[in-house]
């Protein structure tokens, strides 16, 4: 319980980070806490095989409202202590099935197999 909140708080100042490097109407500090749940997933050296939680949901909706504060997310990780798996970072549209733009995968390219489906998915 405590690694998951530590996550999360991670999780918001990355996505309080990205909200003033993304020139646009879309608030993305709180637009990417919609994907707290995927970070169990895309952390480096995580053994989650799929989303959990509503990760695949908050993707869809960081996709359909902001598709650049993902990828401001993902760049600004490293910089709070996240190290990010970028394979699975980037297979997430794939697994989670949501249809993304190419400028939501951040120019992130999966090598390997894809992970499996997310459930429910």
């Amino acid at each position: 319980m405590a690694s998951s909140t530590i996550l999360i708080m991670i999780f918001a100042a990355v996505a309080l980070m990205s909200g003033d490097r993304v020139q646009a109407a879309v608030d993305c500090s709180s637009l990417i806490l919609n994907m707290a749940d995927c970070l169990s997933f895309v952390t480096s050296g995580s053994t989650v095989e799929k989303p959990e939680g509503t990760c695949c949901s908050g993707l869809k909706t960081v996709v359909r409202s902001g598709p650049e504060c993902l990828c401001e997310a993902f760049k600004n990780s490293a910089s709070l202590g996240v190290t990010l798996d970028l394979s699975k970072a980037a297979s997430l549209p794939t697994v989670c099935k949501v249809a993304a733009p190419p400028s939501a995968r951040c120019g992130l390219s999966v090598s390997g197999s894809p992970p499996a489906s997310a459930p429910g998915m």
